[in-house]
């Protein structure tokens, strides 16, 4: 976010939405394709495999029951020694162990054919779907990250969507095979050269880097390889320096703004002390040296980095955060959403320095962050909670905002982005619920008409909100199909 758009329990962000359309639904996907075994039966010992990283779009208070309950919401610790005591019962009942459990695979020739055969009838979103935002004043350009199709696309900063067109065209797109974009959720432009930095979620492990006057299947300047889920940009133009969040790793990595390739970073933050869980925006205040970020909430415990070093899970480089693979087993929860700030310089396992975090917050999957440092503001895309939220720069504990903009008028749905242009008092959000990106003056509060609109199709168009969709069932009883992004 995106995302994908609807991360799930690890978080995969940015990006698409899990459609819950039935709970039966989901128990029933993970009665079948949760509990798989893998490893087969190896000396009277089989290993389990997770089911996937998918993480329900709502959460819920719970009755009362057993476990350790915390303000209101349940979370409970599932011993490992449970995942055994299943697996011998689902074996119990099968009679034949793992490899009655497993049906083979079908061949090429059967998997080629399925293949061939048209699709009854699809679901998909012929639009753009905007995730992430960056302002460009010094060019009056406005560069919009789009997960739907994969596309940076460059709009002119004074764009309007009339209310009876369909959309805007953009000034240009990049995107295609030699752009090494995918899935981009984020983005950030350099206010010296204009050059165009897109942040790949959790399907390409790429940061690719643009000129201004790129367009189509272009090959990038350079390339920077980011830990797998990394989501938000955020540039230290003073110390050179690029701060990115990692979602699945809980983490803030750190590299040299020219950093390219294999390039490792200067510095990470990672711990049980920082309290990030599923971080995605961050801010930096340039003013007080401190960046913000906001996290979704759920979280796992692994080694600290100064037992064995980070790892990637994919390429085993020990220059990166701690990966989810060396996450403990039964160690997942669920916090409340927060927004954690730290020194600038931060590394290792650094407790933050504040955390604005509690029910007068109205946090709601905060996504994306932008730091006002001379009016002391800190603006917060709230994406399930359908609007955008403004707090004090140094607000502290559960404190509620000081702005909220929200409402049918300002057609924020599901922001994912933010961008502030200082240079004209203007606030920008990149709504992936509504085909829009839109404009507020930097002091707007309630529900309020946008100063302009960016549209990438009609007004009444749905938004299915897919992207990166890799999972789907079938709920029988109410005829609806679930589908995790």
């Amino acid at each position: 976010m995106a995302p994908s758009r609807v991360r799930a329990t690890t978080s995969q962000r940015k990006a698409g939405r899990l459609v819950i359309l039935g709970i039966l639904g989901i128990l029933t996907l993970a009665v079948a394709a949760g509990f798989v075994l893998s490893g087969g039966s190896q000396e009277g010992k089989l290993g389990t495999r997770a089911f996937g990283y998918d993480r329900p779009v709502s959460r819920e208070t719970l009755p009362q029951m057993d476990g350790e309950h915390m303000d209101g919401e349940m979370r409970q610790t599932v011993p490992a020694s449970s995942s055994t005591m299943l697996v011998a019962a689902l074996q119990q009942q099968s009679g034949s162990g793992a490899a009655a459990m497993a049906p083979p695979r079908p061949s090429e020739a059967e998997q080629a054919a399925v293949a061939s055969r048209p699709p009854v009838r699809t679901v998909t979103d012929p639009h753009f779907a905007y995730a992430g935002i960056a302002v460009d004043p010094i060019r009056n350009e406005v560069v919009l990250a789009e997960e739907n199709l994969s596309k940076l696309l460059v709009y002119d900063r004074l764009e309007n969507t009339p209310p009876t067109a369909a959309m805007s065209e953009p000034k240009r797109m990049i995107g295609g095979p030699a752009s090494f974009l995918e899935y981009a959720c984020s983005v950030y432009i350099d206010p010296a050269t204009g050059d165009i930095y897109g942040v790949n979620n959790d399907t390409m492990n790429w940061m690719p880097v643009f000129g201004r006057d790129a367009t189509g299947n272009a090959v990038p300047k350079r390339k920077l390889r980011t830990p797998h889920t990394t989501f938000a940009i955020v540039a230290d133009e003073q110390e050179q320096e690029l701060f990115f969040t990692i979602q699945d790793d809980h983490a803030v990595v750190v590299f040299k703004k020219d950093a390219q390739d294999e390039d490792s970073p200067v510095r990470i933050l990672q711990g049980r002390r920082t309290l990030m869980a599923d971080p995605h925006g961050i801010a930096l205040d340039t003013n007080k040296n401190e960046i913000f970020v906001s996290n979704w909430g759920t979280n796992n415990d692994r080694p600290p980095l100064s037992e064995g070093g980070g790892g990637d899970d994919r390429h085993n480089r020990t220059d990166f955060p701690v990966g989810r693979a060396r996450a403990f087993p039964g160690s997942g929860m669920i916090h409340p959403p927060s927004i954690t700030v730290y020194p600038k310089n931060a590394e290792g396992d650094t407790p933050p320095l504040r955390v604005i975090q509690g029910p007068k917050t109205q946090l709601d999957w905060p996504t994306s962050l932008a730091v006002h440092p001379d009016r002391g503001e800190l603006f917060v895309a709230n994406d399930t909670g359908d609007s955008v939220i403004v707090f004090r720069a140094d607000a502290n504990g559960d404190v509620a905002p000081i702005r909220v903009i929200k409402g049918p008028k300002t057609m924020v749905k599901n922001p994912t982005g933010l961008a502030l242009d200082l240079e004209n008092n203007e606030l920008w959000v990149a709504n992936f619920g509504s085909h829009a990106a839109t404009v507020f003056p930097i002091d707007a509060d309630g529900d309020v008409v946008p100063k302009r609109v960016i549209r990438s199709g009609p007004v009444d168009a749905p938004s299915p909100m897919l992207s990166n969709a890799h999972t789907v069932a079938y709920d029988s009883k109410r005829e609806e199909i679930l589908v995790a992004n």
